[in-house]
């Protein structure tokens, strides 16, 4: 289960990155409310310092260093994740700071064309650079990742899918709360929504086609590794270590009768195999990346017609489904290493 702590880092970094550029998006639009703008701003600005407490404990360089991980493209992950997330910040100010609203208002009363204040200007510029620094976070954590499935265009696949998971993240989430916005402004442009929706759609295929097309995760074997026997035990004793193989007992088998008599076979110890990495594969096609694209085209339907709720429930389980996917999808790619 090594894998899972930087599969959670790798899982975090896409969907602060993802919500943070369909947030932009939505507030380049102007046709959503601001008070949803400003909230969901706050929110991933969290989603940021979570991010970065993640890989601060479970994703650093020496923490994620070993056999097949490019680690030139591993050093830009600590300073891109690291100016991400204080972009936000001015981000926000710049947000909360701005009378748009206001003016907003008086334009509709006057049948006026909403005016771009110089601060918005800068927050839409300051916005773009956020954006682009942290979609080359997850850029740069994807090339140092593609080595463990490098086997088509080198790579090029496993990046793509991190871009396109961190789209298909963001985008479910911003969508599922947007669509929770509606139900106290139910007369408001639907516009918001399909957009949103029809971004998140539109990832989660090209997700789905990387992830046909990637190929299975490898582990390059470590030069230095040693076989040991199951059942081993290692220890260190002043200074030394200590390597204990235990000898095998030869096994016998009765032949007939009851179970616990003399002369007749025990208790057989059944075991079973746990779920293979194949199956865990079909589970995170069908489960991840298919049917939160259903979900999707079904939310999407929905919203064009006005059905909100019914629109917003949709959105709730593609976005189970969708970090379902990319956290399964992450520690197949990471456990030939990590576990």
């Amino acid at each position: 289960m090594q894998a899972l702590p930087p599969a959670l880092f790798i899982v975090m970094l896409e969907l602060t990155v993802g919500s943070f550029i369909s947030l932009y998006f939505l507030d380049l639009r102007g046709d959503s409310s601001r008070g949803f703008v400003k909230f969901q701003g706050i929110l991933y600005l969290v989603f940021g310092v979570l991010t970065l407490l993640a890989m601060n404990n479970f994703a650093t360089p020496e923490i994620v260093r070993g056999d097949g991980l490019d680690e030139a493209w591993l050093g830009w992950q600590g300073p891109l994740v690291l100016v991400f997330t204080l972009l936000m910040i001015p981000w926000n100010v710049l947000l909360f700071t701005d009378k748009q609203q206001e003016l907003k208002k008086t334009a509709i009363a006057k049948g006026q064309r909403l005016p771009v204040t110089p601060r918005a200007r800068v927050r839409f510029a300051v916005g773009a650079v956020t954006s682009l620094v942290g979609l080359a976070a997850l850029f740069a954590v994807g090339m140092a990742y593609r080595t463990l499935a490098s086997a088509h265009l080198g790579g090029a696949f496993v990046v793509l899918a991190f871009l396109a998971g961190g789209i298909a993240l963001g985008g479910v989430m911003t969508a599922m709360l947007l669509g929770h916005w509606y139900l106290n402004t139910p007369t408001a442009s639907g516009k918001p929504l399909e957009f949103v929706t029809a971004l998140l759609l539109g990832a989660v295929l090209v997700e789905l086609a990387c992830t046909l097309l990637m190929g299975a995760s490898t582990a390059r074997p470590n030069p230095y590794a040693q076989t040991v026997t199951p059942g081993t035990t290692i220890q260190v004793q002043n200074g030394k270590y200590v390597v204990v193989t235990p000898t095998p007992l030869p096994t016998t088998t009765a032949t007939q009768g009851q179970p616990g008599q003399r002369g007749q076979p025990a208790l057989q110890d059944v075991r079973q195999t746990p779920i293979g990495t194949d199956v865990m594969h079909w589970m995170l096609i069908l489960m991840g990346l298919l049917a939160p694209a259903v979900l999707g085209g079904v939310a999407l339907y929905l919203a064009r017609g006005r059905s909100f709720q019914s629109a917003t429930g949709m959105l709730y389980l593609a976005v189970a489904f969708i970090f379902i996917g990319e956290a399964l999808g992450r520690y197949l790619l990471l456990s030939p290493v990590f576990s």
